[in-house]
């Protein structure tokens, strides 16, 4: 690491984290290229195969993103013929996602970019693989908690401007 790479790192534990973020999506585009899956769709089918049959509100609390962005990646994957929809015997308002044959197929065809990836970094790691998955998840709830707290604060604003009823 360079004296200005050294710098960088003193700025926040957040920028490190989109620093760290820009730079894992660069490995998995390396390692990933031409597995028919790129590192995101990647996310989302490890997510639907490993969790599901999920519905889109879960996939997306799983995920972390937007009800949006998650039904245009589980429109894709059905474009595909990678997922299906079925109906949700809990909601029969909403669906269920479950990969079909094809949708694991592929996914174990991308596994292998990811595989050499991950097993790369773990060998790099200088500290306990464990350690690492325990901080992220601690930072998740973290900024799961500060995001409720802020929408909770919203709401409250909200109802305080449109006043008394």
């Amino acid at each position: 690491m360079t004296d200005q790479e050294g710098r960088h790192r003193r700025i926040s534990f957040l920028f490190d984290l989109f620093a760290v973020s820009y730079r894992v999506r660069a490995l998995l585009s390396q390692t990933m290229a031409g597995v028919g899956l790129r590192p995101d769709e990647y996310a989302m089918y490890s997510a639907v195969l490993k969790a599901g049959p999920l519905s889109i509100s879960e996939l997306a609390q799983i995920v972390g993103m937007p009800l949006t962005t998650v039904s245009d990646y589980v429109r894709t994957m059905t474009t595909r013929r990678h997922a299906i929809r079925s109906r949700n015997p809990a909601d029969s308002r909403s669906y269920l996602v479950s990969l079909t044959e094809e949708g694991v197929a592929a996914h174990h065809v991308a596994m292998v970019g990811f595989a050499e990836a991950i097993d790369r970094v773990r060998e790099a790691l200088p500290l306990p693989e464990q350690d690492l998955v325990r901080a992220l998840h601690a930072l998740d709830d973290a900024v799961r908690q500060v995001l409720e707290e802020l929408a909770a604060e919203d709401r409250r604003q909200q109802r305080a401007a449109s006043g008394p009823r």
